[in-house]
């Protein structure tokens, strides 16, 4: 465990040199609000309502392997219109820890995933610094491919959070880490920096679990300052046994 967070505070930049500009990590204004990078998922500018297509609630699937194979299979998801690649969840259930991001990624050949190897490294690194292994850990998009123009419509947020809950109903999380702006407002109807100010509740089912939300690992690779100030977001979460 020890070593686990002192991985994570070299990854936060702790062992670097500040002392020429200490405002960087005393001072809050210091640090620009996180924008979408050019290829980050963002939110489609508003149409009128009379130019939305309907958007149709969705038959959700009562028990876990049923729900898998409609994901995989069933072609009037919202994501059929997008892309033939969909990337299924992946993890046990009554996991530990429920990882959700907002849309999956590409790797350096093209190929997609839940995050790309690089952001999954980093992942992994996250989450056993809050004492959770990968065998407790379950992955999982909002939506299950890329849209052409990277973004999701505001249309179509309601039947993709409607989907989400039903999905952790049926995977039964202790905990929830939502990554990025996007996956914010879908889950919450906040911002990224609005939402990760205290901790959050997910309510579906019968059942509401903790949650809280951070900057996506994308995020942190490309801007190593917020690794402090996601660290103090997992420390929001009730701390994982080592059992």
């Amino acid at each position: 465990m020890i070593a686990s967070l002192q991985d994570w505070w070299s990854l936060a930049g702790v062992d670097l040199d500040y002392a020429d500009r200490p405002a960087a990590l005393l001072a809050p204004a210091t640090i620009a609000p996180v924008q979408d990078l050019p290829q980050t998922a963002t939110v489609t500018e508003r149409v009128p309502e009379e130019a939305r297509t309907p958007v149709q609630a969705e038959p959700l699937p009562a028990t876990y392997p049923e729900f898998l194979d409609w994901l995989a299979n069933d072609r009037k998801l919202v994501e059929s219109g997008w892309s033939k690649q969909r990337v299924m969840p992946q993890g046990d259930l009554e996991p530990e820890i429920m990882v959700i991001s907002a849309l999956p990624e590409k790797n350096r050949n093209g190929d997609v995933h839940l995050f790309n190897p690089d952001n999954r490294k980093l992942l992994e690194k996250m989450l056993t610094a809050i004492g959770c292994d990968s065998g407790q850990s379950y992955l999982a998009n909002i939506a299950l491919s890329l849209s052409y123009d990277g973004r999701i419509d505001e249309q179509h947020w309601p039947v993709l959070k409607n989907r989400l809950l039903h999905h952790i109903g049926l995977v039964r999380p202790h905990r929830i880490i939502c990554f990025g702006d996007l996956a914010a407002k879908i889950i919450f109807g906040q911002d990224l920096l609005t939402a990760r100010k205290n901790k959050q509740f997910i309510n579906h089912s019968s059942s509401q679990t903790e949650a809280i939300v951070t900057f996506h690992p994308r995020i942190l690779i490309e801007r190593p300052l917020f690794k402090a100030e996601a660290w103090k977001d997992l420390q929001m979460l009730t701390r994982i046994s080592a059992s």
